[in-house]
C-alpha cells in the first residue's frame, strides 16, 4: 500500500477515510499538520501536495485573524475536523494555548521569506523568543 505523501490529489472521500482511522500513521500526520494550521491561521510551508490539498479542503477563509492569540491569520479549521483530530489535545496546540494566556504572541515564521515548519510555532513575548516543538517541548530561542 502506497503512504498517503504518495498519494495525489487529496480528496474528501481520501480525508473521511483518514479521520476513521485514528490509529494510522496518515491520521496522525494529517493532525500534526492541521495543528499548526489550528494554531496559526496558515497553511505551514514545503508540505507535498496531498496535504496541502488535504488542509484547503478542511478549512475555510475567513474576515478576522484566527490564530490562537486572535492576531494573524486567515485560515480556520472546519470544527468537525478539529474535533475529530482531537486537536484541542494535541501537545503542540495546548503548550502554545497556555503561552499565549501568559501574554506570547504567536509568528508564523522567523521572517517573511523563511519556511513555516509545521513541526514547530514561534512565540515572542517583548524580545524574548521561544519555539514550541510539535511534542510540547520549550526551545528558549527561534530555530
Amino acid at each position: 500500500m502506497t503512504s498517503v505523501r504518495d498519494r495525489e490529489p487529496a480528496s474528501r472521500a481520501e480525508i473521511e477515510r483518514i479521520l476513521s482511522t485514528p490509529a494510522s500513521k496518515a491520521f496522525k500526520d494529517l493532525r500534526d499538520r492541521a495543528a499548526y494550521m489550528h494554531i496559526t491561521g496558515t497553511h505551514p510551508s514545503h508540505l507535498r501536495a496531498f496535504f496541502t490539498q488535504a488542509l484547503s479542503l478542511v478549512s475555510e477563509m475567513q474576515n478576522q485573524p484566527t490564530s490562537l492569540d486572535g492576531l494573524t491569520g486567515a485560515l480556520k479549521m472546519n470544527e468537525d475536523v478539529v474535533k475529530r483530530l482531537d486537536l484541542e489535545a494535541h501537545p503542540m496546540v495546548v503548550k502554545v494555548r497556555e503561552h499565549v494566556k501568559g501574554g506570547w504572541r504567536i509568528k508564523a515564521s522567523r521572517g517573511s521569506n523563511a519556511r513555516k515548519p509545521f513541526t514547530k510555532v514561534f512565540l515572542c513575548k517583548g524580545l524574548e523568543q521561544i519555539t514550541v516543538q510539535i511534542d510540547g517541548s520549550i526551545l528558549d530561542h527561534w530555530r
